[in-house]
Formats: C-alpha cells, structure tokens, sequence
C-alpha cells in the first residue's frame, strides 16, 4: 500500500468518521427549522409538547428568528473545512484501486484507469507505479510523473503521455502505438521489444534508453534525435533496422538473442 490512514479504536469514534460532513449539517439545519416551526405553530404545540408553557415557546422562537441564515454560513464553513479530509480519503481510495488491481495482477481494470488519471489531475505523482501487463489503452496522463515505473507489457495505445518524465521506467515490450509522448522524458528507459509505430515522439530525451528490437514504423521523429539511445535490432520510421549498438549483453543486465 502507497500510505496508510489512522483509524479510530472506539466504535463511536468510527461511526462519527463514517458518517459524512454535509449530512450530519443537513440533518441539524432540518431539525433547527422544524423546531422553529413548532414554536410559531400553537395548534401543534398542545399536540406535540403540551407541558411546555407558551413563554418557553416565544424564547425558542426568538432564538430560533435567524436560523436559516445560521445554518446556511455554517454548512458552507464545515464543507469548505472539510475539503483537504475529503481530498485526502479521495486519493485513498485511488492508491488502493490501483494497488489491488497490481496485486490481483489484473490486466483490465476500468476502476484503475479512472484512479490513475483522477490522482494525475490533482497533481500528485506517480513515480514508480507497479502497472505491469495493464491495460492503459487511450489513457490521458500528459506530464505526468511516472519515473521508475514499471509499465512492461503495457497496453498504452493512444496514450497520451506527452510532456510526461518516464526516465527509467520499464516499458519492455509494451505496445504504445499512435502514442503521444511528444516531449517526454525517456532517458534510461527500458524499451526493449517496444511497439512504438506511428508514436509522436517530437523532442523526446532518449539519452541512455534502451530500444533493442523496438519497432518504430512510421514513428514521427528525426534518427539523429535518437543519439545517445541504445539501437541494436531496432526498426526505424522507414523501415531500416539499425544495429548501431549491438553487443554482447545489454545494458539492463539480460543478453540480446
């Protein structure tokens, strides 16, 4: 698990946490209005509570004149105080989505996708996400921090990953056809058997990633851009395999066939 929440020992304590913000204000703005009611309602009264005297009525209904205003300013304050709780409890549930799905090591999972980009909308990272074999396919995570993560096998088809830091991220074998990775970081990335046709890969960093066996058919980007990266079996935009550098065994530790 990302982080773990303290939770309370009594079961009071529970039940109070459960119990969301905004419906225990509503239920108290409604009891305050019907109490007012029925101060200014002497017909029901003397059904109601006939041993409270008519002088205990008038106070409660003076006390009560501008409850609805009352009420009203202090719903907003306890929703707006509420807020970081709530946010909180919301990425929660996101990192357990996502961490239940990898450790079921479920490939299709819709509950995940939509957690990874509600967590990337919120600005937080996802460095070192654990998605191997997922299904990702026209996933939207532009800029996204997903160093050292390990998508192998991945289905990110259509992903939009453009701007996104993947410096040493595993992406053996995965199939990112008609991704956008337009100026992403790929530096020391493992791309080892990637599927990479029809990529936009415009201003990618390639410094130190490994493309052995990766296939860029019809890929949009310049070969001279793809200095400092490792080419050994790796088909080109046009179609040519380059062996730039091929040797005995590859730099992630696992030898070339």
């Amino acid at each position: 698990m990302r982080w773990r929440a303290t939770r309370p020992s009594h079961p009071i304590e529970r039940w109070m946490q459960s119990v969301p913000t905004w419906l225990v204000v509503t239920l108290a703005v409604v009891l305050l209005l019907a109490l007012k009611i029925l101060a200014e309602a002497p017909e029901i009264q003397q059904i109601i509570a006939p041993k409270i005297q008519d002088h205990h009525w008038q106070l409660i209904s003076t006390l009560l004149s501008d409850v609805e205003s009352i009420a009203a300013v202090t719903a907003v304050i306890l929703y707006i105080k509420g807020a970081p709780e709530r946010r909180a409890q919301r990425h929660y549930e996101a990192w357990q989505v996502i961490d239940m799905a990898a450790a079921a090591k479920m490939e299709v999972s819709y509950a995940r996708y939509q957690a990874l980009e509600a967590l990337h909308r919120d600005g937080l990272s996802l460095q070192r996400l654990e998605a191997p074999n997922a299904n990702l396919a026209s996933i939207s995570l532009p800029n996204a921090e997903l160093s050292h993560c390990n998508l192998c096998m991945a289905n990110l088809q259509q992903a939009n990953l453009s701007g996104a830091n993947l410096q040493g991220a595993n992406l053996q074998a995965a199939d990112l056809q008609n991704a956008n990775l337009k100026g992403a970081n790929l530096q020391g990335c493992n791309l080892q058997g990637a599927n990479l046709r029809n990529a936009e890969l415009w201003q990618v960093k390639w410094w130190d990633a490994d493309l052995t066996e990766a296939e860029l058919w019809w890929a949009e980007l310049h070969i001279e851009d793809l200095e400092g990266a490792r080419l050994c079996g790796t088909i080109m935009p046009d179609g040519q395999q380059l062996d730039r550098d091929c040797s005995d065994h590859a730099p992630h530790g696992e030898p070339y066939a």
